[in-house]
């Protein structure tokens, strides 16, 4: 059960998994997004992308927390001007991956989301945190360590699910987000607030559009309605993009 903070207004389980019951429990976790295709991934991401583009100079040092096989890191490699990439990413089945997306770079993989301390503080341009932050036990905490890691000007990323979003409020208590793996939910204005009791001040903030095949969308909303249903017609793989429930933030460091 979530209940809703009387301070910051975000929702959050007051009874959760430590961080020992969280590695065990992860570790047997199937990826989440099997079902949607590389393609579309592509497309999600590049979106993500292009929002950083039109806020960011994407130069310097770039950081990115829980980037997987490096989809965006990718974006940023081939799109962006940026020197050195820090890439904090505790699966270490997918290193080889990330370690061709950024193999003719200056770069660094650390297998662990907690300790930055190999980053020299006042040091990164920019900071990539998509899908973490709802994760996080402390997430005040995090994002402090992290605003020392930037530089004045510096630029973070960030995209959570929005619980206030029109398919939370269509799926009600059913809504695929409300579960184990989300310690806090986030909507436009807590994110704000978060980011203020942080040290950062938002820059600019948007819903973002996912991509998804058609029959992934027709399965998931049959499940959060108590219709179990494992085959769907393909549709020819087609796949749509759609502004659910997915937020998007761009914030900098408020004085140094």
């Amino acid at each position: 059960n979530y209940n809703r903070c009387r301070n910051c207004g975000t929702l959050y389980c007051p009874t959760f998994f430590n961080n020992d019951h969280l590695a065990k429990l992860y570790n047997q976790m199937p990826a989440n997004m099997d079902e949607v295709p590389l393609s579309a991934l592509k497309k999600t991401q590049g979106g993500y992308f292009n929002f950083l583009r039109k806020n960011s100079e994407l130069n310097g040092n770039f950081m990115e927390i829980g980037p997987d096989i490096g989809l965006f890191t990718n974006f940023a490699v081939n799109k962006g001007n940026y020197n050195k990439f820090f890439l904090y990413e505790p699966n270490i089945s997918v290193k080889d991956d990330l370690k061709s997306v950024v193999r003719n770079k200056d770069f660094s993989i650390v297998h662990e989301m907690e300790d930055f301390s190999q980053v020299e503080d006042n040091s990164i341009d920019t900071i990539v945190i998509i899908h973490v932050m709802d994760h996080l036990l402390d997430p005040v905490a995090y994002l402090k360590k992290l605003n020392k890691k930037m530089k004045r000007d510096g630029k973070l990323l960030i995209v959570t699910h929005n619980e206030k979003s029109l398919l939370r409020h269509i799926f009600q208590g059913k809504w695929p987000a409300f579960c184990l793996q989300h310690p806090q939910l986030y909507n436009l204005k807590t994110t704000i607030s978060l980011l203020q009791e942080t040290g950062f001040k938002c820059v600019n903030q948007s819903r973002t559009k996912n991509y998804f095949k058609i029959s992934f969308l027709i399965k998931h909303v049959l499940w959060a309605l108590g219709i179990k249903i494992n085959k769907i017609p393909d549709f020819f793989g087609i796949t749509l993009g759609l502004k659910l429930g997915n937020i998007i933030t761009i914030a900098t460091p408020i004085e140094k």
